[in-house]
């Protein structure tokens, strides 16, 4: 296992980007991590119980290279958002949103305030991200961050809640410098 990370705390006009806890488990697994359409173009599958969002806080995020936040907004836990190094000058973002706080600005907010503060990191000279072809919610984000699409990658990531097979993603990037 890798050296544990702490993650600074973020702000934008409404959202607070924020380590996540323990005590986080309750409300990121009921609005976010348990639901199949929040989770139908990530990575992993819905957990199956609290216990298993409480792990994975406790165990996967902020280990090694990679960056995790909660994402709240009026005070409430709506997503997760982070951060990894694939490559030393290079930062690949991901996020994901509870569906109650869909279409109303706030993971482009967030987003936008992780590359902020992304780009002052003078190590960066890339920042990239990609979401299936078909999550147009995603690509809009990443759009409207600022990020270029920079093409079709076939058969490049296995979304697990459509199947075993690796499927097509759009790559969005920007060159910080």
């Amino acid at each position: 296992m890798g050296t544990m990370l702490h993650v600074p705390t973020l702000t934008g006009p409404r959202v607070r980007l924020r380590e996540p806890v323990p005590d986080d488990a309750e409300a990121l697994y009921t609005r976010v991590a348990s639901d199949p359409e929040v989770t139908r173009y990530l990575s992993w599958k819905p957990h199956a119980d609290v216990a298993e969002t409480r792990r994975v806080i406790t165990t996967l995020f902020n280990i090694g290279s990679e960056e995790s936040w909660l994402i709240e907004a009026d005070g409430e836990v709506v997503g997760l958002c982070g951060r990894r190094r694939p490559q030393a000058h290079e930062v690949e973002l991901g996020y994901c949103l509870g569906r109650p706080w869909w279409r109303r600005g706030l993971m482009s907010e967030a987003m936008s305030v992780l590359i902020d503060d992304t780009e002052r990191d003078p190590r960066v000279y890339r920042i990239s991200a990609y979401c299936h072809v078909d999550n147009a919610g995603s690509a809009g984000v990443l759009r409207h961050c600022g990020l270029t699409l920079e093409g079709r990658l076939v058969r490049y990531s296995v979304f697990p809640n459509l199947g075993n097979e690796p499927q097509d993603v759009l790559m969005f990037g920007k060159a910080v410098r």
